[in-house]
């Protein structure tokens, strides 16, 4: 039994250690791609971000970064894409919303901008006031969007 015990908590230590492992070489890697990023390298930052997309599948932390790196780089349909797995993944914030909103105005897709930059805004953004700036831009450029109300 004391042989058992012992073989379970060693097996449980080394599962653990390897989480770590992961972990560390994670946030590592994101390190190295706003290293990347900072000083202007976006290529290098996207492959940075592609490759922990792949080996760390279900990092939101990576996809958002990826999807910053896809819309500096004016990778727009990528970046939207990006953002939605994030999303998908568990990023709960207001940042991948506001990324997807911006990728979706460069594309000239007012409406999906207008719901992620809303959707960003019913989350808390930080400058709620610009937030509400560009949705009213859109507004005026696609009256389809604008809130009806009653007269």
């Amino acid at each position: 039994m004391r042989r058992l015990i012992f073989l379970l908590g060693l097996v449980l230590t080394i599962s653990l250690s390897w989480g770590n492992l992961a972990l560390a070489q994670s946030e590592s890697a994101l390190a190295e791609g706003q290293q990347k990023a900072a000083a202007g390298d976006i290529k290098g930052a996207l492959a940075t971000y592609e490759a922990l997309t792949r080996s760390h599948p279900d990092s939101h932390e990576a996809y958002a970064h990826l999807g910053g790196m896809q819309l500096l780089d004016q990778r727009y349909a990528d970046a939207v894409q990006s953002f939605q797995k994030a999303i998908s993944l568990g990023d709960n914030g207001t940042r991948s919303f506001v990324g997807m909103g911006m990728a979706y105005l460069h594309m000239g897709q007012l409406g999906p901008a207008r719901a992620a930059f809303v959707e960003a805004k019913s989350r808390g953004v930080q400058n709620p006031a610009d937030v509400d700036d560009i949705i009213a831009w859109i507004d005026s450029r696609d009256p389809t969007n604008a809130p009806r109300h009653p007269r």
